[in-house]
């Protein structure tokens, strides 16, 4: 990856690590700089009225994070990020990154296609809850993975991280999995589902 250029990764400040479960950034807390997840996981995890626990982004291996805020006119994360595993993340303020973002190539064009991948990502999510139905928020993600993964066969990590994902309490998403199973539709274990239709 990029960021293992030595003349990028030298405006990075010290390394900080973080152990599983550790909070990064607290909902409201003010984006001063970003992040490269050098190695591991996080988690923006947000709560609703009632207290319900939402999954908003999962970022992995040399993601960055911070991106879309430090620049905002309103720059507060808005949720919990957490590890979600053990992790190692290095962190650009914003005055050596807007100077990276100007002088090296190699960064504006990672930089960019981070915030290209993220905001096509975000579009897409906002499609899949519009959908009327459950059902259609299933096929509509089952469809464009399928078409990413280039296979009928798509892995879920978890049902809480799916039903998170599609805005639904886990045993109405388990409810309507068991459906779409019956009406052949879709086979499905704790591992993965395999499109029928």
């Amino acid at each position: 990856m990029i960021f293992n250029d030595a003349k990028i990764m030298s405006y990075f400040s010290v390394k900080c690590l973080y152990k599983k479960g550790m909070l990064v950034y607290q909902e409201n807390d003010k984006c001063d700089r970003i992040g490269y997840i050098k190695k591991g996981q996080l988690q923006m995890k947000h709560y609703t009225c009632s207290g319900e626990e939402r999954a908003m982004a999962i970022l992995n291996d040399h993601d960055i994070f911070g991106d879309f805020l430090i620049n905002s006119n309103h720059p507060y994360y808005p949720g919990n990020l957490l590890a979600t595993e053990d992790s190692e993340i290095h962190y650009l303020d914003r005055k050596s990154m807007n100077e990276l973002i100007k002088n090296n190539d190699l960064f504006r064009q990672y930089y960019l296609s981070q915030l290209s991948e993220k905001a096509l990502k975000f579009n897409f999510h906002n499609k899949v809850l519009m959908q009327c139905t459950l059902r259609d928020k299933i096929i509509m993600w089952l469809d464009q993975e399928s078409i990413e993964r280039q296979s009928n066969k798509i892995p879920i990590y978890s049902k809480e991280a799916l039903a998170n994902f599609l805005n639904v309490a886990r045993p109405s998403l388990s409810r309507e999995l068991s459906e779409m199973k019956n009406q052949g539709l879709i086979n499905y274990n704790r591992k993965y589902i395999q499109i029928l239709y």
